[in-house]
């Protein structure tokens, strides 16, 4: 069976692999396609573009956007996106701006909590990218200031954790909106973590029209139980092992069995929507 990874995160964001180490990891694994998805990003596009051509692996543009909904996080994937589009790239340019805000707001906080942070040297490891709570994380780990990564985030990163401010958040609404303008698919991420599955019907009026149905802690019985979800508002089913190289010990690039003809359905909807657009 050809198989795809459609959900990978790379340095530019919240993972220790670069891109030629995700192609080449893709490679090993035999998957025909990948999609590299990016907290907020689309920094991999290019060099993503050339490694395709050069290991023959298609590559589509992906980005994870981090949404909230009823005051829980939810995160919208988006396929096919053009990073070209004017609302799309805007928005992911003031939403790297807002990243790069907190992590600076963090690491002070970090200083008058008695820890050492050199702001400057912390944002030289965000470089293009986009900044996420793990460049201080790494950074303490780095200087020895925590045992480890893990532990920097259960002593001072997680949500009620003393160095913790709010992330940056798009609506739900939002983010679908703009992946749609920028000429995308949008999908629901790991949806077994909603804390009320019908919200994915009030998405679904919104524009959302597929749905994260392979994941590496989902289970046989849960992916029965999303399939018929998926079925019921006609979402199309997606699935990837949204690795983060190192920083994620459970997943592994390839590590989901998901099928090349799901990546060929979501290709058909989009050609679809593409005709539908064209004739109205």
């Amino acid at each position: 069976m050809k198989r795809v990874d459609l959900h990978i995160h790379s340095s530019y964001s919240d993972s220790d692999l670069s891109i030629k180490k995700i192609f080449l990891y893709a490679k090993k694994a035999n998957l025909k396609a990948i999609s590299i998805t990016d907290h907020d990003t689309t920094q991999s596009f290019r060099e993503a573009t050339k490694l395709s051509e050069e290991l023959n692996i298609e590559f589509i543009p992906g980005i994870e956007m981090g949404c909230e909904y009823k005051n829980e996080e939810v995160h919208i994937l988006g396929y096919f996106v053009d990073e070209k589009s004017p609302n799309f790239r805007k928005a992911l340019k003031q939403a790297r701006e807002l990243r790069k805000n907190r992590l600076i707001k963090m690491a002070r906080k970090a200083n008058l909590l008695g820890l050492k942070v050199d702001i400057d040297r912390l944002l030289e490891k965000v470089k293009n990218g986009v900044a996420t709570r793990l460049h201080l994380a790494v950074y303490l780990f780095e200087t020895e200031q925590i045992p480890s990564i893990k532990e920097g985030f259960r002593r001072y990163l997680s949500s009620s954790s003393p160095l913790y401010v709010g992330g940056v958040k798009f609506s739900v609404k939002e983010a679908i909106t703009l992946i749609k303008e920028a000429g995308g698919i949008a999908s629901l991420a790991h949806p077994h973590l909603l804390p009320h599955q019908e919200w994915i019907k009030e998405f679904t009026n919104w524009g959302l029209e597929a749905l994260e149905i392979k994941y590496p802690t989902i289970n046989s019985q849960k992916e029965k139980s999303l399939l018929k979800l998926a079925t019921k508002f006609r979402l199309l089913p997606t699935g990837g092992s949204d690795s983060h190289g190192s920083f994620k010990d459970f997943t592994h690039i390839g590590g989901v069995e998901v099928p090349y003809l799901w990546l060929e359905n979501l290709k058909d909807a989009r050609t679809r929507y593409f005709l539908y657009k064209k004739n109205i």
